[in-house]
């Protein structure tokens, strides 16, 4: 009902539903330091940890139930779910995430009430994505920073990551609210850190040190049809005969499992073939599905893989493995409940950490060199953390994701969103490539500078930059600015104890 006791958290919802529109690929920016007003603006009328708890898990089901909507075409389009069951249990999912939030204002309410409101706002909404980090392996989607590959805020992404800007972000839209009330104009001094962070555009983390010719095949293979029986041989040929036009390319990419045949039989192929790679001085990096052989001591166990071949070695076995599409939680029990439980290859174990890097050897000219090449699978290059780490001495990146899961939703174009975020975040090149789209070549600052349409069979060529060095982010990581938020929670604590009433600072 729309009374004026509930008006708050009718703002907290519609401020949740503008949150995703900030984000890929609208990409309008404003309507985030909105929709965060209207959180800090619902908790402000909040007294009590009930009711913070209410209107912050209000804002999460706004927030995540539009711009998570995209596993809805996973669940009933490609994975068999009825719509009458499929919109609950997408509200279900978004619905829990909104949990994660909710957990922390009302944590804030509890320790600190409304004591430095607008720094503490903006330390709970950091803590709170990051926490979405690695809970239960992590979500980490819709950041507030991840709106702002194109604004002045972008340039503090190599000092500490989209966590830096959604920490700006929130501090701003808090500080906002708080001037237009009080007419208090000291508290736009966060708004300082806006040409701060254009200033910083202009440091030169890293710096090249050569090129490598790259290209990009896109199958664009129907989904329902990719893990048919009948389709193995002719989706191999399809690759093989699209990838024959760019040799001659020192890396060429394909996407997640572009070959459905598991690795131990792929091989007799993919030998055949990486002679014909090594003549003409390529490298071809695929997605396969790779399984342990009898005798080891993983016997039967089944990999999502990456591997190099032709004039480049590798094998990467993927880390962060997707809930119910590549694992399924308490599986004894949920396993075969509805379709979208029993997905094709939805039984991989997660690879270790610390795997080597893959390898590439670059021609120029009669001499060649040796590029390192960091891997990550679908959803992978979403984790910061993973990223930083196995970047560091790659001269490359490279991205291979399946999104034909989604459509032509919201979901591709925030996933190529973070890749892009990952980019500024390492100053390195990545490179992409997806089975319908978006595949594209992406330089240290996040700009796409190749791209091919989305659901074609198609490719491209260019020429990506090899850059060494490591961002203040790379080097520090996220540990400051956590500590820097927990000490601002632990003054606003102890200013609440003491019972000094409200600090809007």
């Amino acid at each position: 009902m729309f009374t004026r006791a509930a008006l708050p958290s009718w703002i907290a919802l519609v401020g949740g539903a503008l949150f995703p529109f900030a984000l890929a690929p609208y990409f309008l920016w404003p309507l985030g330091l909105v929709s965060l007003g209207a959180l800090f603006y619902a908790l402000q009328k909040s007294d009590t940890g009930k009711a913070a708890f209410k209107r912050a898990w209000l804002f999460g089901l706004g927030q995540f139930g539009l711009g998570v909507s995209w596993i809805y075409v996973s669940m009933h389009d490609h994975g068999g779910t009825p719509a009458w069951l499929a919109v609950p249990a997408v509200a279900l999912f978004a619905g829990f995430l909104a949990l994660i939030p909710a957990f922390w204002f009302l944590l804030r309410q509890k320790l600190s009430g409304h004591s430095l409101a607008t720094f503490s706002f903006a330390s709970f909404w950091l803590l709170q994505e990051w926490c979405r980090s690695w809970f239960l392996t992590g979500f980490p989607w819709l950041y507030a920073g991840d709106a702002h590959l194109f604004t002045w805020l972008s340039g503090w992404a190599p000092v500490s990551g989209a966590y830096v800007i959604s920490f700006i972000l929130a501090l701003t839209a808090a500080s906002l609210v708080i001037v237009v009330q009080t007419r208090n104009w000291v508290y736009l001094m966060p708004l300082l850190l806006w040409p701060a962070g254009d200033a910083l555009k202009q440091v030169n983390w890293t710096h090249a040190t050569g090129t490598m010719s790259v290209g990009v095949v896109q199958g664009n293979v129907e989904q329902n049809r990719k893990w048919l029986n009948e389709e193995i041989f002719p989706t191999i040929d399809r690759y093989q005969a699209d990838t024959r036009p760019l040799l001659g390319n020192d890396l060429i990419l394909w996407p997640e499992t572009a070959i459905t045949l598991l690795y131990q039989r792929y091989q007799p192929y993919m030998e055949l073939f990486a002679e014909e790679l090594q003549e003409n001085n390529s490298t071809v990096i695929t997605g396969i599905p790779f399984r342990w052989p009898r005798g080891t001591e993983l016997e039967g166990e089944y990999h999502n893989s990456i591997i190099a071949f032709g004039d480049g070695e590798g094998v990467y076995h993927k880390q962060r493995l997707v809930p119910f599409g590549e694992y399924i939680p308490l599986e004894s029990v949920i396993r075969g409940l509805i379709p979208f439980f029993d997905l094709p290859m939805s039984s991989f174990r997660a690879g270790e950490i610390d795997q080597d890097l893959l390898k590439v050897t670059v021609h120029q000219g009669d001499s060649t060199e040796l590029a390192l090449v960091a891997p990550y699978i679908c959803y992978e290059i979403a984790y910061p953390d993973l990223v930083l780490e196995t970047a560091k001495n790659a001269d490359l990146l490279v991205t291979i994701s399946n999104d034909a899961w989604f459509g032509d939703s919201l979901g591709p174009k925030q996933h190529m969103a973070l890749a892009q975020m990952r980019a500024l975040e390492t100053g390195r090149w990545i490179l992409r490539s997806t089975n319908t789209g978006i595949s594209a070549l992406v330089n240290h600052k996040g700009e796409i500078t190749d791209r091919i349409p989305v659901s074609e069979r198609t490719s491209f060529s260019s020429i990506a930059e090899r850059r060494t060095g490591e961002t203040l982010y790379m080097k520090i990581g996220v540990l400051p600015l956590l500590c820097f938020a927990f000490t601002l929670i632990a003054l606003a604590t102890l200013i609440q104890r003491k019972g000094r009433g409200e600090t809007a600072l």
